[in-house]
């Protein structure tokens, strides 16, 4: 429950307090969404990945954002939570309606009730649909010393999202 609130409360200063527009996106894992895994979770299992942006540096046509990224999965056996705090490098308009980025963040894996701190980075692909409202795809490789720990697997997972970003 104190994570919790602490999101919140992270979130809401966010959002209030930036002068610049605010982006949050939800993102859902596609393989997960769609084939699965080997590790037995079936098609559809939830695992949803978001984050909230808020431009930091705006140059001419890119900008760098600060974000709190926040990941939850609905896996077999146990749930999978992550929290993250992270930067990256935005660039607007790559062609015509297609945007991109580069992304990197540190956090913590919440799994079988101990923790465990990870690194990500990531890229995404967003094409615009209208002035709030872009489609997005993301790659994302992730450090995860819980698979590590646990389960004697490796450390290093790439995981491929898709999803919707909002600006607010």
């Amino acid at each position: 429950m104190k994570k919790l609130l602490f999101i919140i409360t992270i979130l809401s200063a966010l959002t209030f307090n930036a002068q610049n527009k605010v982006e949050i996106s939800i993102q859902q894992d596609l393989r997960l969404l769609t084939v699965g895994d080997e590790k037995g979770n079936d098609p559809i299992t939830f695992n949803v990945l978001s984050r909230l942006e808020v431009p930091v540096f705006n140059l001419k046509k890119n900008h760098i954002p600060a974000y709190l990224s926040v990941e939850y999965a609905d896996l077999k056996g146990r749930n999978f939570q992550r929290y993250a705090l992270g930067t990256g490098y935005v660039v607007n308009k790559l062609c015509g309606k297609f945007g991109g980025g580069a992304y990197l963040d540190f956090g913590k894996i919440y799994r079988e009730s101990e923790g465990f701190y990870s690194f990500s980075l990531s890229g995404e692909l967003t094409y615009k649909i209208s002035e709030r409202v872009k489609l997005i795809c993301s790659h994302q490789l992730t450090q995860r010393n819980d698979l590590k720990t646990l389960y004697n697997s490796q450390e290093f997972v790439i995981s491929g999202f898709v999803g919707v970003k909002f600006g607010l």
